[in-house]
């Protein structure tokens, strides 16, 4: 069943929404709901790069355990190199 609810919007905001829709022929529904669609698309997109990017430090180690392996690494590849 279909839902009905009222909002405010700008007088320019709903000038825009008639001309698209008699440009489109078609309702301003299916224009408000498709916007919706493109919308949450977008920000579901954007969502799942900040997962993809900020997961990267989600890891199994400590910070500690961490900073002790990189630091050990770097000593190690300094004492190769001038020795």
């Amino acid at each position: 069943m279909d839902r009905v609810f009222s909002i405010r919007m700008d007088e320019a905001v709903v000038e825009t929404l008639d001309r698209l829709a008699r440009t489109l022929r078609t309702s301003r529904r299916q224009i408000v709901e498709e916007a919706i669609r493109l919308y949450s698309e977008a920000v579901e997109q954007q969502r799942d790069a900040f997962d993809v990017a900020f997961g990267a430090w989600r890891r199994a180690e400590s910070p500690q355990t961490l900073h002790r392996r990189i630091r050990a690494a770097f000593k190690e590849s300094m004492h190769r190199r001038w020795n």
